[in-house]
């Protein structure tokens, strides 16, 4: 892999932490301090807000199609895209699944 594949997926990877982050940010997550809402388990218990997770999961799905292209198609198989996939992907399961399944 050259320096410009290096240098895309260092950029396609910091865009795409930008993304997931702004659109699984929940609505109120901005009154969580520590006291009486402590983490994101008291803020969807104690507020009535509105779940915006499946609009965010259709926005970021599509961050994944340039890998698919790159290993199916091209047929292009490197470690740092194989880090930059599984690092992206662990984030977004984080961001959209994974921190809500300690609350239940």
């Amino acid at each position: 892999m050259r320096w410009k594949g290096f240098t895309l997926g260092f950029i396609w990877f910091w865009l795409s932490i930008f993304l997931i982050l702004l659109v699984s940010t929940q609505d109120k997550e901005w009154l969580i301090n520590g006291v009486d809402i402590t983490n994101i388990c008291d803020l969807m218990i104690s507020i009535a807000s509105d779940d915006i997770r499946d609009i965010g999961l259709a926005v970021t799905v599509p961050l994944f199609f340039p890998f698919f292209y790159l290993m199916a198609w091209k047929r292009q198989h490197h470690w740092f895209q194989y880090l930059l996939f599984i690092a992206i992907f662990a984030f977004w399961l984080w961001r959209f699944f994974l921190r809500y399944t300690v609350c239940e």
